[in-house]
């Protein structure tokens, strides 16, 4: 099942909902959600940024003291409802520690067996590890950073300059503004994580 995941950052201007998906919303997200029409399966957070508990959906309350961010709490909730790939929607923007958490989502997503994507509107962060393959947005860049201390690629197809038998260390910064024209773009992750984020403008 796909999960969606509705976060108190930079509010999208739309989001894409697959049939059947389940969406978890996370307290003030709820103010931008309504007016896109989202139907929300689920509420959950402390509510101390929404200041109230709304009532025309399910709702969690949780203690505003708490070791899990909502991100996180919302997580476990959608892989224990079922989802194998969730998508984030609202991860960008406003408090940076709040993004730096938002990005810790999909490290704790691969360790749950759950695929998370952070999705914007010009942008789209996701975890790569062993193969990889993806239809790159047109007209976009395509920049690759290791997730932890080094990522070791090989075999890659599809992108303007190729990254074949490439080792990043946290300190390169040769995976930055890749570009493709192939329609779709593939390579392998022999050691560790990569993240792959995804820019473009709107057309």
């Amino acid at each position: 099942m796909i999960g969606i995941m509705l976060l108190n950052g930079q509010p999208p201007k739309n989001v894409d909902l697959p049939q059947n998906s389940f969406v978890v919303c996370c307290d003030a997200a709820y103010n931008w959600a309504k007016p896109l029409g989202i139907k929300i399966d689920l509420l959950v957070g402390d509510f101390d940024s929404l200041g109230y508990v709304p009532t025309d959906c399910k709702t969690i309350k949780y203690p505003v003291e708490k070791n899990e961010t909502d991100g996180e709490i919302a997580l476990k909730l959608l892989k224990d409802n079922g989802c194998n790939k969730v998508f984030v929607y609202g991860a960008f923007g406003k408090r940076m520690d709040h993004f730096l958490g938002n990005l810790a989502l999909l490290g704790l997503g691969k360790q749950m067996g759950v695929d998370v994507v952070l999705v914007g509107d010009e942008e789209k962060i996701s975890l790569g590890f062993g193969h990889v393959t993806f239809v790159p947005q047109k007209k976009g860049n395509i920049s690759l950073v290791p997730y932890g201390d080094y990522v070791h690629i090989i075999n890659s197809q599809g992108l303007e300059y190729p990254l074949d038998d490439l080792v990043l260390t946290k300190t390169d910064t040769r995976g930055i503004s890749n570009l493709s024209f192939a329609d779709k773009v593939e390579f392998f992750v022999k050691e560790g994580q990569v993240l792959i984020l995804e820019t473009w403008r709107p057309e």
